[in-house]
This record gives structure tokens, sequence and C-alpha cells, in this order.
């Protein structure tokens, strides 16, 4: 009996000294070296969400009603050097896919390294957003319930490197040189390249973008230019001209947008054909307006109103040799109540109705099979970008 007490308390303080050196191990060596936790200072973590139950209509009739994670994105943001930072943004609400000229997952928003190379000269390498210019895609997207046609259907984060250079607090100069695309040319696609097109053999871009403040901020302006070589011989050029007015509860926003371009990537005419592969279209242009009007009513309650109009134009192609001709003009209205009940959490919720018309030439309706069509989305949900850290 007395060899069997002895051996417990034997047993006992080897555990009870294992777990002391266990537990000064850990102290003195934490997971998070200590010469490294100040870089939490410089690291932010944001979940960047909006959530709800969407109600669709078409024709002014209830199609379906289910709710909707509609954004969920996870940004990071990192200073590892005085003169240096990175950036990584990736989306969970969309397909992934490799890009088969980047290789780069399309779900990847944004990842790239920021330089500091003076106080006003900054070097961007990465996946970068476009900075295209105009105040509808300087947004959040969790912000933005629909966009007009030209940003629907661009391609809006490319790989490349950018160069900004502040002149001063009131104004910025941003130029980019970006991959044309994500993909490859002749990739497999549900719309066909047309006869006698390849591939550029330097498929880039450059997109040029000044921003500018007058009258103690309260007048802003993010204007671009872009040219876009799509393929040997063939580009787009697109021009942003976005202003914005903000004083006190007001903000109003108004983006001017015009983009022609040599082939139709956008698809929105090309997959107006009736063909069961179309032929990507030629030579064709969009024309967008798009305003915005936020009013803080009270505290906690915002009114929102959003208001867009797109023109679509073809020729040669779609028809014939007759010059430029209107096919499609699409409308849109949003107007959205915003509540937030925290004064020191940016937690919204909301109300909203997107409701979309879109109305054909009559060469479409004849010759294209078109027909003129409504859709609208009723919304109730709520929006958030959470910072963890």
């Amino acid at each position: 009996m007395k060899r069997l007490v002895c051996a417990v308390f034997i047993g006992l303080s080897t555990f009870a000294f294992g777990q002391q050196i266990n537990v000064n191990d850990s102290l003195s060596n934490p997971l998070i070296p200590v010469n490294k936790q100040n870089l939490l200072k410089d690291f932010d973590l944001v979940f960047f969400m909006r959530y709800g139950l969407d109600s669709y209509l078409e024709k002014d009739k209830l199609t379906t009603s289910h709710f909707n994670g509609n954004e969920l994105r996870l940004d990071l943001t990192a200073k590892v050097h005085d003169r240096v930072g990175v950036r990584f943004r990736n989306r969970f609400t969309a397909a992934p896919t490799t890009g088969t000229l980047d290789h780069v997952n399309s779900t990847v928003d944004i990842a790239f390294v920021d330089l500091k190379a003076t106080d006003k000269l900054n070097i961007t390498i990465g996946k970068l957003s476009a900075d295209w210019g105009g105040y509808e895609f300087d947004l959040n997207p969790i912000e933005v319930l629909a966009y007009n046609d030209i940003l629907d259907h661009a391609e809006n984060y490319l790989v490349g490197a950018g160069v900004g250079y502040r002149v001063n607090a009131k104004h910025r100069f941003n130029v980019q040189i970006l991959n044309t695309s994500a993909n490859k040319l002749d990739q497999t696609r549900v719309i066909s390249l047309p006869e006698g097109v390849k591939d550029a053999k330097m498929p880039l871009a450059f997109v040029g973008n000044w921003r500018g403040s007058f009258w103690n901020d309260k007048f802003q302006t993010s204007y671009s230019y872009s040219y876009f070589s799509q393929a040997k011989n063939k580009g787009m050029y697109y021009i942003a001209l976005g202003n914005k007015y903000q004083n006190k509860n007001l903000t109003w926003m108004y983006d001017f947008q015009y983009s022609h371009d040599a082939l139709d990537k956008r698809g929105i005419i090309s997959a107006m054909s009736q063909e069961e592969k179309p032929i990507m279209a030629e030579e064709v242009s969009y024309l967008d307006h798009w305003t915005r009007l936020d009013y803080q009513m009270f505290a906690k309650l915002t009114f929102s109103l959003t208001l867009m109009t797109s023109n679509a134009y073809a020729q040669h192609s779609v028809v014939g040799e007759s010059g430029n001709s209107h096919i499609r003009t699409s409308y849109g209205v949003s107007p959205m109540i915003q509540y937030s009940p925290f004064k020191n959490l940016n937690l919204r919720f909301y109300a909203a109705y997107v409701g979309r018309w879109y109305n054909y030439s009559s060469y479409a309706k004849t010759e294209l099979g078109q027909v003129n069509s409504s859709t609208g989305r009723i919304s109730i949900g709520f929006i958030a970008p959470l910072h963890v850290l």
C-alpha cells in the first residue's frame, strides 16, 4: 500500500512539474512572438456583407422569394514595412475560375503590394481594381444593389501595375498598365470570335485617372480615360466622368460613361443573336448615365435614390454598313431606406426596390427577335462592413 501511495505522489509531482515547464515555455515562446505583436497595429481585417430576403418580379408579378447572401468579401490590409503594405480581398459569392492569362482565381478582387516611394508617389503591383473613374464603381460593392450596364458587364479587377502621384491635398493622378483581360482571347466561350480575329501580341490596357477636390471638398471629381487592346488591331476606349457634391446631410453623385468597343466582349448586343452560338459583334458602343442621391433624414435614418440609363449602339456586323444604329435602352431605379441602430457600429438594416426596364429598337425586335421586358426586386436585409481587427 505504501508503495502504491508513493507511486501516486511521484506521478502527480511529475505531472505538475511537466505542466509548469509547459506553461513557462508557452509564456517565453508565445504563438505570436513579442517582437511581431506590434504588427497587429498595422493589420486590418474587415468582412463586407450584405444579406437579405429578395423577392423577384417579372412584369410586376412575383416569381420567387428567398434569402440571399448577396455580398460576402474578406478584406485584409497590412503594413509590413514603413514603406510597404499589402492588401487582399476575396469574394465568396461567385464561382471560382482560374484566369487563363493571369492564372489568378476569379474570386480574388484585389491582391497587391503597395510601395510608398516618396511622400507623394506610390507604386502598386498585383491584381488591382481598375481605376475607371466615376463614383458608381468607387462605392463599396455592398452599397450597390445593381450596377449600370457598362460596369455590370466589365472585367473590373485585373493584374498589372499602377503609379499614383499626389500633387497636393486636392489633386491626385493615377496611371495603370494592366492585362486587358484575365483570360486569353481564344479561350472556349459561349460567343464565338469573328473570323480572322487574332490575339494581340501585347494584350495590355492603359488607364489614366485624375481625382480633384474643390470648394473645401464639397465638390469632387474622378475622371478617367482607358484604352484596352482587345485583339490584333482592335481595341476599346472608355471614358468615365464622375462628379460628387457633398454638403452636411446630402451627397449627390453623377457619372457619365462612354465605351466604344471594337469587339463586344461585354456581350450585351452579341447575345441578342438568335444563333445557338452567336458571333461576337464588332464596332459597338455603350453610353451610360448614373446618379445617386443619399440624404440623412435623421441621425439613424438615411434615404437613397439611384437612377440610371444605358444606351447600346451597333454597326457593321449587326446592321450592315449603315453606320451607328441604336439597338437598346435600359432604365433603372432603386430607392432605399437605411436604418442604423448603433452609434459606434456601421451596421445598417435596409429596405429597397430595384426596377429595370429594357426597350429595344424596331430593328432589334424584327430582325433579332427582342421583346421589351422589365424586372424587379424587393430586398430587405442588412449591410455591414464589420471591422474585426
